[in-house]
């Protein structure tokens, strides 16, 4: 990843820390969501060429969520994969070397961060292609050497009578 695209993510991360100083927590998370929501739109659209035709809806939600992380600068692969899910592992994040950059070390706030920073944008995007796509986090890292473990499945719709 350049030091360009590193400062990038730092900004953005410092940028957070300063709203959530100035609006607290909860109003600052879900404007955070608002623009997810937008990105999500902006990247599947630029994505959806690219997409392959044919596939299913789980191959393409694991092709979304690798395109992803790969367009962001992570180096991901598949760790596990069945008719009901794709779990990849994430090596080398460039979330967590942005949160390292402006001193968030901590591994249980940087889970927080992940699961209210980048995980919703893949969310949002992923739902473009098909509203039942989900990702989590299943194992976060508490430190550079360590990897992350996340999961792309499809949720059961409910029906609203």
């Amino acid at each position: 990843m350049s030091a360009g695209v590193r400062r990038g993510y730092a900004l953005l991360v410092l940028y957070i820390i300063e709203v959530i100083k100035q609006l607290g927590t909860q109003p600052s998370l879900e404007l955070l969501m608002e623009a997810a929501r937008n990105q999500g739109r902006v990247i599947a659209r630029e994505m959806r060429p690219a997409i392959r035709t044919g596939l299913t809806p789980l191959e393409m939600g694991a092709e979304v969520y690798r395109r992803f992380m790969g367009d962001a600068g992570a180096e991901v692969s598949v760790h596990k994969s069945d008719a009901e899910s794709v779990t990849f592992i994430v090596h080398r994040c460039p979330f967590h070397r942005a949160f390292l950059d402006v001193g968030v070390d901590c591994g249980i706030f940087l889970k927080g961060l992940c699961s209210n920073l980048t995980l919703p944008a893949i969310q949002a995007t992923m739902e473009e292609f098909d509203p039942r796509l989900r990702v989590e986090n299943v194992l976060a890292r508490e430190s550079a050497e360590e990897f992350c473990l996340e999961r792309v499945y499809l949720a059961e719709v409910q029906e609203h009578e």
